[in-house]
């Protein structure tokens, strides 16, 4: 049996990060989510995509909240978490290069 393809790890990856973060809260307490606005959460997900110019690399594209900058180490603390818990569930995705992007959210 061959390895699942660069396309279906990513849509694996881009499941569980999504499920993971809803059964977190998106790291943000209810009392700070308004949903008038798109920064009040503070970290969320936009995607998980081959990387175009690396081949055998995912980009995973995190958006972060108003209230934190790029550096923010609760970000990086996060992103590990979630990588961590992602390897650990889906071995497979070890098997790819990853590249991590952290956008903050549109206004």
């Amino acid at each position: 049996m061959s390895p699942p393809g660069i396309h279906a790890v990513a849509s694996t990856a881009t499941s569980f990060i999504n499920d993971y973060l809803i059964k977190h809260g998106y790291f943000t307490p209810d009392d700070e989510v308004n949903e008038e606005e798109p920064g009040s959460l503070r970290f969320s997900f936009y995607r998980t995509m081959p990387d175009q110019t690396s081949p055998g690399t995912l980009v995973y594209t995190f958006v972060y909240g108003s209230k934190y900058s790029e550096k923010s180490p609760e970000l990086q603390q996060w992103v590990q978490q979630i990588m961590t818990a992602l390897k650990d569930a889906h071995p497979e995705v070890s098997q790819l290069k990853s590249t991590i992007e952290l956008d903050p959210a549109a206004d």
